[in-house]
């Protein structure tokens, strides 16, 4: 009498099914690997903003380091994985990279304030190094050694197969990262939670490496405890609160902080976007509180003295668009504000609701005139101004001035607002500005909000087709009236030195120009 038995399953579908499974988590490991490194470098430039600016020198020292602690990570993959060709060596990249990415709000709480002080190329540099440069490099390796990894379950004989596979996804990854970062995350979520949300997703991969290596439960337990204390510690890392803030919001541009001082009735209400002041108002009458803040009233000076449309660019805390709707009620104003999260805040805390002649825009301002048809305006004012780390490039140059010109009324005018000085080797902005504004406006007058003529102020420049002199000079004024205290702040064209450069689409140094006064 025969006996049956089962026989075992075959060693060759075993081993093939086991390869399915490596090749089929390598590849998910590459793809979360390009989107984190993606996550963390858009979500970088929020975070280093508040303390560096959102300059050029921001944004490459950043993209910069990345790019070098990727290079190096892809050669530090290769090698290792000749040497350790087990897959735990991916968890441990994995896990390295958890860590550090769960420490990058405290380590940036904790080093940012200190390295503003190296300049704004100098600082942007040593805290994008302290911060992404070894996540970056073990990030880096993780791409080579899946390469390695993949090739080995096919026995090496589909080497450009492993190759192209693990490059793809991690393209698809890094394009994922990309996107869910500048259209969801940044715009759903606080960065500190977007820098711990991509730790942890990290953290879990790295565990579910040592799993599949089966080298789980040794000393892969401290790695988990130590992803666990610095997702704890990078959740908790917050900046202290400061004095009299009363509201702060994450944007997809800015940090927003509302901040109040002094007492009712002449309380002062202030945003600031990152760490830079952008303007205010007083809550209790909605009145003006900063002295640049007057010179939309140059528009006054000419015949008839009003206003029946304006154009602010950029709303800062909407006083001026407020001020010109309050005293003349029936002129249409509109602002154009490219983040929707500052009027979101200026109907909440400026009182932008209460002047339903205030048409606020959600553009950018170039190409809102661009769409904007023929509709044209009695005033322009530019103040599209972050600081004065940043000046939207795009938004000073020659093409940008003939758009606005091509916008205005024949007897319109359009009033910038720079910070520059007038003098010194502090003043080429000013300079520059001016050479370019001349190429499109034939008049051009210049005021200087602050007394010493030698640093950095609001200066005003007031451009015309018309010319704007007789408006100004000899013209009898009331003693301690507005006319007196802003034109007393004229200067002549000469005080400023003339300049070699004019802004252009094709050649505008206006970031260098920036970068060069704030290091002298």
């Amino acid at each position: 009498m025969s006996k049956t038995s089962k026989s075992p399953a075959s060693p060759v579908l075993a081993e093939d099914a086991s390869a399915r499974k490596t090749r089929l988590f390598l590849g998910l490991v590459c793809f979360f690997a390009g989107a984190a490194i993606m996550v963390v470098e858009i979500s970088a430039f929020r975070l280093l903003a508040p303390y560096f600016g959102n300059t050029i020198y921001t944004s490459t020292a950043l993209i910069g380091v990345i790019l070098v602690a990727f290079s190096v990570g892809g050669y530090l993959g290769g090698r290792l994985a000749d040497k350790h060709p087990a897959l735990g060596l991916i968890g441990w990249l994995l896990a390295g990279a958890a860590v550090l990415t769960l420490f990058i709000p405290a380590l940036h709480m904790a080093f940012s304030l200190s390295m503003s002080a190296m300049g704004v190329i100098g600082g942007p540099l040593a805290i994008s190094l302290v911060l992404f440069a070894l996540p970056g490099i073990l990030l880096g390796a993780v791409s080579p050694a899946s390469v390695r990894f993949y090739s080995l379950t096919q026995k090496d004989t589909h080497v450009g197969v492993a190759a192209g596979t693990i490059s793809m996804l991690g393209s698809l990854g890094s394009f994922v990262g990309t996107f869910a970062s500048g259209f969801f995350l940044l715009a759903t979520f606080g960065v500190r939670n977007i820098f711990v949300g991509a730790g942890v997703v990290l953290l879990l991969l790295a565990v579910a490496s040592f799993i599949l290596a089966r080298t789980a439960s040794r000393p892969q337990l401290p790695v988990v405890i130590a992803g666990l204390i610095a997702g704890a510690v990078g959740w908790n890392a917050q900046s202290p609160p400061l004095k009299g803030v009363i509201h702060e919001r994450e944007s997809v541009y800015h940090h927003i902080s509302v901040f109040e001082e002094g007492e009712a009735p002449h309380r002062q209400r202030l945003l600031a976007l990152d760490s830079t002041q952008e303007g205010g108002i007083n809550p209790d009458t909605g009145g003006l509180i900063l002295p640049y803040q007057e010179y939309w009233k140059l528009a006054l000076l000419r015949e008839p003295a009003e206003v029946k449309s304006a154009l602010f660019i950029g709303a800062g805390a909407f006083g001026m668009p407020e001020n010109v709707s309050r005293d003349f009620p029936k002129a249409t104003v509109d602002v154009v504000e490219i983040d929707p999260a500052v009027i979101e805040v200026g109907r909440q805390f400026f009182k932008l609701d209460e002047h339903p002649r205030v048409n606020a825009h959600a553009a950018d301002a170039r190409r809102f005139l661009h769409l904007s048809g023929g509709r044209r305006w009695d005033m322009i004012f530019g103040d599209a101004y972050n600081g004065r780390h940043a000046i939207p490039s795009h938004l000073a140059t020659r093409e940008f001035f003939q758009l606005v010109a091509d916008h205005l009324e024949p007897k319109g005018v359009y009033i910038m607002n720079i910070i520059a000085a007038v003098s010194g080797p502090k003043a080429d902005l000013a300079s520059g500005m001016l050479a370019t504004l001349r190429q499109v406006f034939p008049h051009v007058e210049a005021f200087a909000v602050g007394y010493r003529r030698d640093v950095p102020q609001n200066i005003i420049l007031f451009c015309s087709k018309e010319n704007l002199k007789p408006l100004i000079e000899g013209r009898y004024v009331t003693t301690g009236s507005w006319q007196e205290r802003l034109i007393k702040t004229h200067f002549p064209a000469g005080a400023v030195s003339r300049s070699e450069y004019v802004f252009t689409d094709d050649y505008n140094p206006v970031d260098a120009i920036i970068a060069r006064g704030l290091l002298e």
